[in-house]
């Protein structure tokens, strides 16, 4: 991009590159509401440039949301670290029928993925996502960074042995979009009318579900292992209150997820993996609930 020549091209600058912004944010800090932040922060830094100072726009920002990101991100790895229960990354709502959004990059961010990059300290993150999900070359992360290019191939190659650790199979919603939306729907209906058997055979066998209430919502604060105690748990819950799962179908980061309300309010975020099971056309391997009323505020409908 050529050198900015005044503050309309650079509003226009900003909006040409705010959706890759976005995503680039998001994947640092697995948190909408951070990354819309971040952006407005990097907003009021890029109109504060002089015209014609900069000459590629693209890299300038990117450089700065990735500065302002990883700041956030050390703060937040502290927070994260005494955080009560299991932290989940904020969900990314939207419904089916809706247009794509200008800016809806971070929707193609598996939930899974974006748990396995927490694994990822500050540095490491910023090295894998400028590289696997913005494609710069080592040359041009180094300059961001700050860094040499030896000492991030050496960052990325010690973040990808450490997402490699077991840690349970992600799936790209974009390969089981079909499948999982009728698997979703299928989980809603059993789950509403407490169908044990049905909620079970939707299951596989190894299912996990995962919860964050943030210590403000009750849900399970350790993981559930087993679809057999999954089932339990759904139907205990809505036994002990006394009332049913109302459910209605979403995108969450892209993928098939649930809104879950009960007594006439949404409550939480449910958003699924799915894997291949047999010629059945899948089952649901993980759960992941989340219900921390400070990670819903930008859910649609949301109220508690």
């Amino acid at each position: 991009m050529t050198a900015l020549a005044d503050p309309e091209t650079a509003l226009a600058a900003f909006a040409g590159e705010r959706a890759r912004l976005r995503g680039l944010a998001y994947r640092l800090l697995g948190s909408v509401a951070e990354a819309e932040d971040v952006l407005q922060d990097a907003w009021l830094r890029w109109s504060a440039v002089v015209p014609g100072s900069v000459g590629s726009a693209a890299a300038f920002l990117t450089t700065l949301v990735t500065r302002l990101a990883l700041d956030r991100l050390r703060s937040a790895r502290v927070a994260r670290e005494r955080y009560y229960g299991l932290w989940l990354p904020e969900p990314d709502v939207a419904g089916w029928d809706a247009p794509a959004a200008a800016d809806a990059e971070p929707e193609s961010v598996p939930m899974a993925m974006l748990l396995l990059l927490e694994r990822l300290g500050p540095d490491q993150r910023a090295v894998f996502v400028l590289r696997e999900a913005m494609d710069l070359d080592y040359a041009e992360i180094a300059a961001m960074l700050g860094k040499s290019v030896e000492a991030c191939r050496q960052i990325m190659r010690r973040a990808r042995a450490r997402l490699a650790e077991p840690a349970g199979a992600w799936v790209d919603p974009a390969d089981s979009v079909d499948a999982g939306r009728r698997l979703a729907a299928a989980f809603a209906e059993a789950s509403a009318r407490r169908d044990y058997a049905a909620i079970v055979a939707l299951l596989s066998d190894d299912a996990q579900w995962l919860g964050d209430g943030g210590g403000m919502v009750l849900t399970a604060v350790n993981p559930l292992f087993g679809a057999d105690r999954i089932a339990r748990f759904l139907i205990g819950v809505q036994r002990k209150r006394g009332v049913s799962f109302g459910f209605t179908p979403v995108r969450v980061n892209g993928a098939p997820g649930l809104l879950a309300e009960l007594g006439g309010s949404v409550r939480s975020v449910l958003a699924f993996d799915i894997v291949a099971f047999d010629n059945a056309g899948g089952r649901i391997q993980r759960i992941y609930q989340i219900a921390n009323p400070q990670k819903l505020q930008r859910v649609p409908s949301f109220t508690f």
